[in-house]
């Protein structure tokens, strides 16, 4: 694979990110009814954008990937396996941000095996 060039790098780190801003202001304010949480899902884009920008940087592309698959899925599983409950005080909880978090947690570290695993093969 031959390498990126800087504007190839910039125009797939934008586009990255502003995949990420369509499915942030889905989550974030059209399916708000949903799952109920500012929060997260302001602190995983944050995160998400602050990853994209550093792999951009670094001429990566599967991790900036990796990320953006992971907030979308994780919000998916997360609204599909969700439970609710009561804690013990009488407080409503639920477990919609672990498993997103969760998610795009694994979702970054499986594109960082990726992106270590195809670095390892082009050198051989």
């Amino acid at each position: 694979m031959k390498p990126i060039n800087e504007k190839n790098k910039t125009m797939w780190g934008i586009s990255m990110m502003g995949l990420l801003g369509v499915a942030y202001w889905l989550f974030r304010f059209s399916f708000f009814e949903m799952h109920g949480m500012k929060q997260w899902t302001n602190l995983l884009a944050m995160l998400s954008i602050a990853i994209i920008v550093i792999a951009t940087i670094l001429g990566n592309r599967k991790i900036p990937v990796a990320t953006v698959a992971g907030y979308m899925s994780g919000f998916t599983l997360a609204m599909i396996f969700n439970t609710d409950g009561i804690d013990p005080g009488g407080g409503r909880i639920n477990n919609a941000w672990i498993i997103w978090g969760a998610v795009w947690f694994f979702s970054i570290l499986m594109g960082l095996i990726w992106s270590f695993i195809f670095k390892q093969r082009q050198a051989k």
